[in-house]
């Protein structure tokens, strides 16, 4: 069966009413309430919640029988549903995106371009990822985009933050290829979801892509 990773995603800069908030969550477990609730900024409890609606969505879309009420915690704290679907979340800026495979692991993860105040590259890239930054027209966005390919594969593998170090993109860097996480190789596809962001996806099968853009009105 091939991989069809399938990836929705929105744009949302403006603050839910809290009427459409409040209509969102309670079609949340209570679980993922609680979590919401939990947090101290609007534009992360925003964010995630938005998250999860669009998981419902997918679901939904794909004609999978799961809700989120099947989803399940890994002992890292990884959501997922089964060891058939996987899906993973992620948000930066005006943007939450999410993927879904019902074949294999997967990860994803989209960042905002901003300034670094700190040697990140220098701390967890490799010699060759950093004279690929540095040999870049666009330094910056290289960075994230190195940095995107990463934690996308980290979040397909499972094991958590601290294998960063130790997570590198198999050379020659390019939209498409394998990274390594201590030893264990996955395939990544950078996307071009907007301006100013960059975005990657992983999965521990090669796959292809299928990309949906939706609305709020889309999410019920």
């Amino acid at each position: 069966m091939k991989n069809i990773v399938h990836i929705f995603y929105i744009h949302q800069a403006e603050k839910l009413s809290d009427i459409v908030f409040q209509q969102f969550l309670l079609q949340l477990p209570i679980f993922f309430q609680t979590n919401i609730k939990a947090y101290k900024h609007w534009q992360s409890a925003q964010a995630s919640l938005v998250g999860k609606m669009i998981l419902k969505y997918a679901l939904q879309q794909l004609q999978i029988s799961a809700t989120l009420h099947d989803i399940k915690i890994s002992s890292k704290e990884r959501p997922y549903i089964n060891e058939e679907i996987d899906f993973n979340i992620s948000h930066s800026g005006d943007y939450i995106i999410c993927a879904i495979s019902l074949t294999a692991k997967v990860g994803i993860d989209i960042e905002k371009h901003r300034v670094l105040t700190q040697d990140i590259a220098g701390k967890y890239f490799t010699p060759a990822e950093q004279q690929f930054i540095a040999q870049s027209n666009n330094p910056q966005a290289a960075f994230f985009d190195l940095w995107a390919i990463k934690e996308s594969a980290i979040k397909c593998d499972g094991r958590g933050v601290e294998i960063l170090k130790e997570t590198q993109i198999i050379p020659p860097i390019s939209r498409q290829g394998c990274a390594k996480c201590h030893q264990i190789t996955s395939y990544y596809e950078q996307l071009q979801i907007s301006d100013g962001y960059s975005t990657a996806v992983c999965s521990s099968a090669d796959f292809e892509v299928a990309v949906a853009q939706l609305l709020l009105t889309d999410l019920g």
